[in-house]
């Protein structure tokens, strides 16, 4: 594969081995504004063509089809996509995960339309779909969206390669943007970087920090009978999750529903066992929020002292003597 580059190092043209070529065109403000694909014989049996609501994509059209994308307040978190127009104009929605990568596609009676699962970096392995869904769900990390003539995710001012998750070309930034010109991300799970020139962590990881931190003061260092007398009296309940489970390391856990309806749960794990050992060295707290299935989702760790190994947890945030550990907020 071989690529092309203009006088501002925007990739203009993609030459695949089979013969084929992708040209795009960009506009003053280096937004890519229409990508066409020719065949061996040089001849253009594709063209899209895109619209931006300042840096985020609006819409795009392609064969006589249109889709716009609406996404959540001023982020670029897709919610919804509304494609065709007139009396077949039909309204799709969103399902992502913490970190807003789509994982489905529903039509507004619930049913799935198209479904992806991914690797770490956002390469996806599988891609399901409806027969009469004949457009293409393209959107990937936030504010990336992949050319399927190339497999490269467009990133509005940068180009991402997911197979190696890096960026294809170095931060324009030069030496300003540390020794490491390429790279995406820490993490692909707390941090985005929605226009390819600056990573931040995401609002689902910002999210949980923000239920995490207001439990630093009172769980750090603290063992779960130091907290027994304050939680009961604000109407958490305790509970042994492992109690029918002699080997197992127990745990224990206090949990309480808010006014609004969502319960938290607060898990004390008290370090290894005779039989298990405790990876991160010592004891420390987990916070949980259980969501509309029923499943605890980790909110965040709470730990102190030795606390090792916190490099490994991606999905939520890590405190460790009130410091953050895994990101940068």
């Amino acid at each position: 594969m071989g690529y092309g580059y203009n006088a501002e190092s925007r990739l203009i043209e993609v030459r695949n081995e089979n013969g084929s070529v992708v040209r795009m065109t960009y506009n003053p403000l280096g937004r890519r504004v229409k990508k066409t694909e020719h065949g061996r014989d040089g001849y253009p049996p594709g063209e899209t063509r895109f619209m931006w609501d300042g840096l985020r994509l609006l819409q795009e059209h392609k064969h006589s089809q249109t889709s716009l994308y609406v996404y959540a307040d001023e982020g670029y978190e897709p919610l919804a996509r509304v494609d065709g127009v007139g009396p077949l104009q039909k309204i799709r929605y969103y399902h992502n995960d913490l970190n807003g990568l789509p994982e489905q596609l529903t039509e507004t009676d619930g049913h799935n339309v198209w479904r992806a699962t991914y690797r770490v970096w956002g390469n996806a392995l599988e891609e399901v779909r409806e027969a009469y869904f004949i457009e293409e769900q393209n959107l990937r990390f936030q504010g990336q969206y992949l050319d399927r003539e190339t497999g490269l995710h467009y990133n509005t001012f940068r180009f991402y390669d997911p197979d190696v998750g890096r960026f294809t070309t170095p931060d324009p930034i030069g030496l300003m943007g540390g020794v490491n010109l390429y790279v995406y991300a820490p993490n692909p799970f707390g941090y985005v970087d929605p226009i390819g020139l600056n990573c931040g962590s995401s609002k689902g990881f910002s999210r949980k920090s923000t239920i995490a931190k207001r439990w630093i003061d009172k769980l750090t260092g603290k063992k779960s009978a130091d907290l027994d007398g304050y939680l009961s009296t604000r109407g958490w309940t305790k509970s042994y999750p492992q109690a029918g489970r002699p080997d197992a390391i127990q745990h224990v856990q206090f949990s309480r529903t808010t006014k609004s309806g969502s319960m938290y749960k607060l898990d004390y794990h008290p370090g290894g066992n005779k039989s298990q050992k405790n990876i991160h060295g010592n004891d420390y707290w987990k916070i949980y929020k259980v969501n509309k299935s029923g499943e605890d989702v980790v909110f965040g760790r709470i730990g102190h002292g030795g606390f090792k190994n916190y490099d490994l947890i991606k999905d939520s945030p890590v405190y460790v003597d009130g410091a953050l550990m895994n990101g940068s907020l």
